[in-house]
């Protein structure tokens, strides 16, 4: 039996979607023993002509959905949730999974805190429609997975107790992490009982929310809902699980993959990008992004660009994100003050940043299944109010960490750094190695590292046979019993020990996004070699790394540790022509296309060649 078109799945899920959040009203909820009061808050105003209909990457439509026929799109219910000793807002909503592959376009009920968005639910309804072609009933579950954290060894111990939770609470178990949440009726695509169905969604949030917020967020107001101190210790001191635990992949390890239903937001990083008219590009659409990216080009083909305009529109989400609890900040005003102090623009305008001769530039970015963007007009000043069309409804990230490392060290000039940008504000350097400076000057955590990442920072350090400390407010390295001040020091093992540094103090930590600017400079090739192993060690731990490289060592030996990893890898080659910089996407794991580094690398080798054969 063929699974059901994603298009009629679509229409489906929308339709059973609408009725569960139809049903939203004020109930009376026992969570774990904790009476909880549900109350449905007024929807806050729209935005005079904005379409809330959402829209798939380059404004491609929704699957089988169209707004003439099938809308209104469902408006999100927030809901005020309260106990005894705390309080919690939810946002109950229709998720749209923007991602390439296999579950692009599909859509979910999604439950998330406010207003700091952290993702409790992801329930997938068109996946679970397209599965069940052919029968009368679609079973849908929630799951209980959770991801290692910062300071765990393993996700297992909590995993195991929230799931205890769901079967005290009765939800039937339908295996290792998934418990029964609402049947769909098919063909119809109605709800049973949509009451019943939304206050076991509900529930199932709450049961959540203690072991996903783990106390990092300020969602929560007042004591939390379960304490799980417990659950935390033996995460942090329990071995990882091992292939007999009931467990389903992806809970215990950040370096393995997970079902989409357990959190886009911990799964997902940068999924595309399109510029247009921004900087060298006339148009550049990157829409399929791997774990580990590789962006190669002759001089003043964009690299630098392409990742700065990256790293702008994440460390602009980070930013907003950390700054919500202390003074509430437009996204426009971050937004445009990340581009100004990251670009440095000649003459301090932002309009300098469109490409000559266009009236416009315009960005767009997915960044954990969430859409940011922006339009930069040529007559754009210092103001954020110059930046039209900028995100309005701004979906904070929690726990996004994004580090651009630029091509020169910064430990030497720590202090220059930041006078030049803290006192001064100058420009000179850029936003990159101010926000890096902040990361450097964090002391290492007392906490141990997950174990993929152990593993990277100790053969980092073993790479130069020592490691770089911080005495006195000054950095040093030590090699045995001797120290050494930083401007005694090689460029190549500084750049090592920055890296060190960063995956000691957590600023390199899974779900980090990465920014490396020719990494190989001042590397001895077998150096590079070493590093790019370990970066993409790193990749598999959970991190996600942009590198502009110029070597053919850098491009070689990542395409040769791609081979193992199909899909895992990318390339993007960038190339001058006469109307801008044209753009290519490949699979690294297919072997290196042509390109000029390997052009140039066999070029010098039949030279050799020749030079011999005339001798």
């Amino acid at each position: 039996m063929h699974a059901m078109a994603h298009e009629d799945a679509n229409r489906l899920a929308l339709r059973a979607a609408r009725e569960v959040l139809e049903a939203a009203s004020a109930i009376m909820l026992d969570v774990g023993g904790v009476s909880v009061k549900v109350e449905p808050m007024a929807p806050p105003d729209r935005d005079a002509g904005v379409d809330p209909w959402p829209t798939l990457p380059g404004k491609r439509p929704l699957p089988g959905l169209r707004v003439e026929r099938d809308g209104p799109w469902p408006a999100p219910r927030l809901l005020h949730c309260s106990w005894g000793t705390g309080e919690v807002d939810i946002e109950v909503r229709v998720g749209v999974w923007r991602g390439r592959g296999r579950y692009e376009g599909q859509l979910a009920l999604e439950a998330a805190t406010k207003p700091r968005n952290r993702q409790l639910m992801w329930v997938n309804l068109t996946q679970r429609i397209s599965d069940t072609q052919g029968q009368r009933r679609c079973a849908v579950s929630v799951n209980s997975g959770l991801f290692v954290r910062e300071g765990e060894r393993d996700a297992w111990p909590l995993t195991s107790a929230l799931s205890q939770s769901f079967r005290d609470a009765g939800f039937k178990n339908e295996g290792a992490t998934r418990f029964g949440l609402l049947t769909i009726l098919l063909p119809e695509g109605r709800v049973e009982e949509p009451s019943g169905a939304f206050e076991r969604l509900v529930r199932a949030a709450l049961l959540k929310l203690s072991y996903v917020t783990r106390g990092e967020s300020n969602d929560v107001r007042g004591a939390p809902l379960v304490d799980i101190t417990e659950f935390q210790r033996l995460a942090a001191s329990s071995p990882p699980s091992t292939d007999t635990e009931p467990v389903e992949p992806g809970m215990s390890s950040a370096a393995q993959p997970a079902p989409e239903e357990v959190s886009a937001q911990d799964q997902l990083f940068f999924e595309s990008v399109w510029l247009k008219h921004f900087g060298a590009f006339s148009e550049l659409e990157w829409s399929e992004m791997g774990r580990i990216n590789l962006v190669i080009g002759t001089n003043d083909t964009g690299k630098s660009q392409l990742l700065k305009i990256l790293y702008v529109l994440a460390r602009s989400v980070e930013d907003f994100t950390a700054r919500m609890a202390a003074d509430r900040p437009n996204f426009r005003e971050v937004l445009a003050d990340k581009l100004l102090w990251t670009f440095e623009p000649q003459n301090g305008q932002l309009g300098e940043l469109v490409r000559r001769g266009a009236p416009e530039a315009r960005a767009r970015g997915i960044i954990r299944n969430e859409e940011y963007q922006f339009t930069l007009p040529a007559t754009a000043g210092r103001s954020a109010t110059d930046l039209t069309e900028a995100t309005r409804d701004v979906l904070p990230q929690p726990r996004l960490s994004s580090l651009y490392l630029p091509p020169k060290e910064v430990l030497t000039a720590l202090d220059a750094i930041a006078a030049v940008r803290e006192q001064l504000r100058f420009f000179g350097f850029d936003n990159t190695y101010q926000d890096l400076v902040r990361a450097v000057r964090l002391q290492p955590m007392k906490a141990e590292l997950p174990e993929g990442f152990r593993s990277v920072l100790h053969d980092l350090e073993a790479l130069f046979t020592g490691r770089i400390d911080e005495v006195e407010g000054r950095f040093v390295f030590q090699r045995g019993g001797e120290r050494f001040g930083m401007s005694l020091v090689a460029e190549g093992i500084k750049k090592i020990g920055l890296l060190a540094r960063l995956l000691e103090n957590g600023q390199i930590r899974p779900g980090s996004i990465l920014f490396l600017d020719e990494p190989e400079t001042n590397l001895h090739p077998r150096a590079a070699r070493a590093l790019c192993e370990m970066l993409f060690n790193l990749g598999k731990a959970g991190v996600q790394i942009f590198m502009a490289t110029h070597s053919y060592f850098v491009l070689k030996q990542m395409q040769l540790l791609a081979r193992k990893a199909p899909d895992f890898a990318k390339l993007c080659c960038l190339q001058r022509t006469p109307d801008g910089v044209a753009s290519s996407f490949f699979d690294l794991a297919e072997g290196l296309p042509d390109n000029e580094i390997v052009d140039e690398s066999l070029d010098l080798y039949e030279e050799d060649l020749r030079a011999t054969l005339e001798e």
